[in-house]
């Protein structure tokens, strides 16, 4: 048994591509999905038409990431979500909006946050987005949180994403991993990353691989380009393409930088985001 496991795709339907090459060309019996599909990229149609595609050509596990669950606030008119404007803060996940039918909605709404891969004759695997009870919380290896989590999981295995860093931990019996991003992956320049499991009957023990994936980061610039999400979304695709070239990710460096600016310069901060001249300012060190 042997499963492909992709987290964070964020749109990136080159990457993704990239990654559906290399499970077509190794036996794989299965797919994870960790959530975070869409958004931060253009075109959010391409990556759900390829992952529909998965669905009917292998098994698939599907759970929400905090994008995912935001897509569906907005929908329901919740604050702040419905207040999001063309900027560099929200001007992404409003171009993903527009994009999505109502029927990728209520897929979004059929699905939890997380849940436990069950496959007879194998260790069960817990899959969550950010942690098993927080979507955008982060675990990292040898932490507090981490290794609370891990103490008390009720498998031998945890499978999460959200941070964009792949990597493995052990403690206390457990495995967590988290395969990266394939989107925008950290760590490594202009690749995709993802994981895959084995199961090892001996042993009864699943092995894995944390695996990085080149791909055309050119003609994903392309698209990007070509796209109306390099005018709504002002700064965002920029650092989003200069994270995927630089491995480091610039984004949420950024968009710290802008908030500190903001709050230092007395700025009343809502949902609808801080005002464009905080996000050039913060910009100017990084772009």
């Amino acid at each position: 048994m042997r499963l492909a496991v992709l987290s964070d795709i964020h749109s990136n339907n080159i990457a993704l591509q990239a990654c559906i090459d290399y499970i077509d060309h190794n036996e794989v019996d299965g797919i994870i999905f960790l959530g975070d599909n869409i958004s931060d990229c253009p075109d959010p149609q391409d990556t759900l038409a390829l992952i529909r595609q998965l669905n009917k050509r292998y098994r698939t596990w599907h759970i929400n990431g905090n994008r995912e669950e935001y897509f569906i606030k907005r929908a329901d008119g919740e604050e702040p979500f419905n207040r999001w404007t063309y900027s560099s803060e929200k001007g992404s996940l409003l171009y993903t909006y527009e994009n999505l039918t109502r029927e990728d909605i209520e897929v979004f709404r059929s699905r939890r946050n997380q849940g436990i891969v069950t496959i007879k004759g194998t260790a069960p695997i817990m899959i969550a987005h950010g942690s098993p009870e927080v979507t955008r919380e982060l675990l990292y290896e040898d932490q507090e949180n981490t290794d609370t989590y891990l103490k008390t999981l009720k498998t031998d295995y945890l499978l999460c994403g959200h941070s964009h860093k792949q990597f493995a931990y052990s403690k206390y019996g457990k495995l967590l991993i988290n395969p990266g991003s394939v989107g925008v992956a950290i760590g490594v320049k202009e690749q995709a990353h993802m994981a895959m499991l084995e199961w090892d009957k001996e042993e009864s023990l699943w092995n894995y691989r944390l695996l990085s994936i080149p791909y055309d980061f050119k003609k994903l610039c392309g698209i990007f380009y070509e796209s109306e999400l390099m005018e709504k979304a002002k700064l965002w695709p920029r650092l989003i393409m200069k994270s995927i070239e630089t491995g480091v990710n610039l984004a949420p460096i950024c968009a710290k930088a802008a908030y500190d600016l903001a709050v230092e310069a007395g700025e009343e901060i809502d949902g609808s985001g801080l005002p464009e001249k905080y996000w050039q300012e913060a910009s100017k060190s990084i772009l």
